[in-house]
């Protein structure tokens, strides 16, 4: 499938930054986050997307730019070496176009998401044919805007690597990510080019080492424009989150000049648990409130949601499903509600705690 002629107005991105009159808390998300020049998107799934039209017309709707779940990584789009197929993944390039809705792509790194021939980390040959192919093809999309050009490459704890200064996973070379960065931008400069990576919303092992490797990057004359915090954020009565070492991090990535951007938020509820869904609710919530307006307090002006439904929520499979709170107790299963929409697609109030953030941003 091919891409749709261009649009020039479509293909301004100021369209949807034109502040938008009589804008209220029940007004979409994107035209409330244009009013302040930001974005509000959603990872979206194709399979959904086009079999439930509520679905999409609620993508469509809330949403100024998305992620594709998984259509654009290595095992979607690289499925034999070589071999190269974008049909799932131009199909949401041309529902973005048709909406006028940014792409971000994800991702073209990662240590999960590979057909089972490709050895991890594949070799510097392999990469640069995958990123020429993936790359190439968007490189005249009027919609795709950016790329997580790396995923997850800092190991998951510390006994986990063998690198102490960077903390990447057992065979990732800070050299080999440099090339990695180094080699895409020859492919198409004029995408914006993020790190992406979890567990980096506070003063842990993971940030430090993130925050090095990004230092490291942008020392070695790599184009790196953003940091992609993915945000999969747990909040409990039991313990605080780290707002002095999030804000800290968010103030690094800016004093390097590496823009801070929320790839792939979403809030669970960890024990113990209220006693209501309503109680939960405001606690998802307040939860998303008080993180956002410590990211718009440091200038983040791209927020996106992993999914927009608690009807399509990674967290609900049983594979990713929290085992202690959650599998093992299949009686409160219900109170997995990451996300704005609920299961019918109804707005709850994390949808509104979302649309607060934006309209009381500087």
């Amino acid at each position: 499938m091919g891409f749709l002629q261009k649009d020039k107005q479509k293909e301004d991105d100021s369209t949807d930054y034109i502040a938008a009159t009589n804008t209220d808390v029940n007004s979409p998300l994107r035209q409330i986050a244009a009013t302040k020049k930001k974005r509000y998107g959603a990872a979206v799934d194709g399979e959904f997307l086009f079999k439930e039209k509520d679905y999409a017309d609620l993508i469509a709707r809330e949403c100024s730019i998305v992620t594709p779940n998984g259509e654009l990584k290595w095992n979607a789009t690289e499925p034999q070496p070589g071999k190269f197929t974008f049909e799932s993944a131009d199909a949401i390039a041309n529902f973005c176009q048709k909406n006028n809705i940014a792409l971000h792509g994800h991702t073209l790194f990662w240590h999960m998401g590979n057909p089972d021939w490709l050895p991890y980390p594949p070799t510097l040959e392999m990469i640069q044919r995958h990123v020429t192919g993936v790359m190439g093809h968007y490189r005249n999309s009027p919609v795709l805007k950016s790329w997580d050009i790396a995923n997850e490459i800092i190991a998951d704890n510390e006994n986990e690597t063998d690198d102490p200064t960077y903390g990447l996973r057992r065979g990732v070379k800070p050299e080999l990510i440099r090339d990695l960065f180094k080699f895409a931008a020859s492919v198409d400069p004029t995408k914006k080019f993020y790190l992406n990576d979890y567990g980096i919303e506070g003063a842990t092992w993971r940030s430090s080492r993130f925050l090095k490797m990004v230092e490291y990057l942008k020392n070695s004359g790599a184009k790196i424009d953003g940091a992609g915090i993915q945000s999969h954020l747990w909040f409990s009565t039991a313990y605080g989150f780290d707002a002095t070492g999030f804000s800290s991090v968010l103030k690094r990535l800016n004093d390097l000049g590496v823009k801070p951007v929320i790839t792939e938020l979403d809030i669970i509820i960890d024990t113990p648990l209220p006693d209501s869904i309503q109680k939960l609710d405001q606690m998802v919530a307040d939860g998303y409130k008080r993180f956002l307006d410590i990211c718009f307090a440091a200038d983040v002006d791209t927020v996106i949601t992993w999914g927009i439904t608690d009807r399509h929520t990674w967290i609900r499979h049983p594979d990713w499903m929290p085992k202690k709170t959650y599998r093992d107790n299949p009686s409160v299963w219900q109170f997995l509600r990451p996300l704005p929409f609920d299961e019918n697609l109804q707005p709850k109030l994390a949808r509104n705690a979302i649309a607060q953030a934006f309209m009381q941003a500087p």
